[in-house]
């Protein structure tokens, strides 16, 4: 397998232009979120926040969930069929708000491999160091990017800082990593 830092971007074409939204993160999704990237152990790992979407990328994260996905040391996927079954759950009003996934090391920008690898453009992406092993205070050492003008910026550390902010909520947590697949035999329910 080729080590991810193989697969370097070219520099952004034009300078990422600052946005008002916000993206509302409750402190336990923080918390789970590292959590459920850790329990990967040396792999990367993908999570999802879904919630009420106000604007591309802003809202108020309401769940956060780890889908079925194959995962390596290097980088991970999640098939059609892993969104599909976290699509079922959502509540109708929840949109994609961030896609989070866990880098081996201390680099957190976007691989051209991450590119390709987000599910949606109106969602933020998180880049967590050390397979989800963070410092405090939160987005120390993460990475943040937003699609803009055809590209995955990685927003410099006090743009990221306005531009997700943690707050107080209620929140619904799943891990369906492990979980086994329900298969339907015919003409059984």
């Amino acid at each position: 397998m080729d080590v991810e830092d193989d697969f370097l971007r070219p520099p952004p074409p034009q300078p990422y232009r600052p946005v008002d939204a916000q993206l509302y993160v409750p402190a336990d999704a923080v918390i789970a979120t590292a959590d459920l990237l850790r329990r990967a152990g040396q792999r990367e790992s993908a999570v999802f926040w879904y919630g009420p979407r106000e604007a591309p990328g802003a809202g108020t994260v309401a769940y956060v969930v780890a889908p079925r996905q194959r995962m390596s040391w290097g980088n991970y996927s999640v098939s059609p069929e892993g969104l599909a079954e976290v699509a079922n759950r959502l509540a109708k009003d929840w949109r994609p708000l961030a896609q989070v996934h866990s880098h081996p090391g201390a680099r957190v920008e976007h691989s051209m491999y991450d590119d390709h690898a987000l599910s949606s453009r109106r969602a933020l992406s998180l880049v967590f160091p050390f397979y989800g092993q963070v410092v405090e205070p939160f987005l120390q050492g993460v990475g943040v990017h937003e699609w803009q003008n055809g590209y995955w910026h990685l927003l410099e550390r006090s743009l990221a800082q306005r531009r997700v902010v943690v707050c107080d909520g209620e929140l619904k947590i799943e891990d369906l990593r492990w979980q086994p697949l329900m298969k339907l035999r015919s003409g059984t329910f």
